[in-house]
């Protein structure tokens, strides 16, 4: 189970504002990071996304973890998928808000997303309360197998 995540941004107060919209919940800043937001989801985990400056990297410190800089034009092979309770159109809505691209994408008819891109850099994929019904549905490790036929090759 997820717990928390830290994501890059530009503008960190700004994602955490528009992270805390579509959840329904609230953000405030993060202090052990410099400039670093937090949005906390209100659930009964304490699920949060950490949002850290574009230009924070994090790295193995001498004791634990560090920040190092990094190159923020940079895309990133990492992404997240979070539940959000408001239908797509509402998600495009805060995502354009903030000059982000937003789009509907289907996932191999597995399941739909709603594709944000924080910056046009860093993708999170929000999934409306039906989308996350879809998901449910369709990840499990049996149709995994079974679609990707992977009894065949273990």
């Amino acid at each position: 189970m997820l717990i928390h995540a830290s994501i890059p941004a530009r503008d960190p107060a700004g994602a955490a504002a528009a992270i805390a919209r579509m959840w329904n919940a609230e953000a405030m800043p993060f202090p052990p990071v410099p400039g670093a937001w937090i949005v906390f989801a209100g659930d009964d985990r304490g699920t949060q996304i950490e949002i850290y400056p574009a230009e924070v990297a994090l790295v193995p410190g001498p004791a634990e973890v560090a920040g190092t800089p990094a190159d923020p034009s940079q895309p990133t092979g990492v992404h997240i998928a979070i539940a959000v309770p408001h239908e797509a159109r509402d998600v495009i809505a805060i995502a354009a808000g903030m000059g982000w691209t937003a789009r509907v994408c289907n996932r191999g008819g597995f399941f739909d997303v709603v594709e944000v891109w924080i910056d046009d850099r860093f993708m999170i994929e929000a999934l409306t309360p039906a989308m996350q019904r879809a998901y449910v549905d369709a990840m499990t490790p049996a149709n995994w197998k079974r679609v990707f036929q992977l009894d065949a090759a273990a």
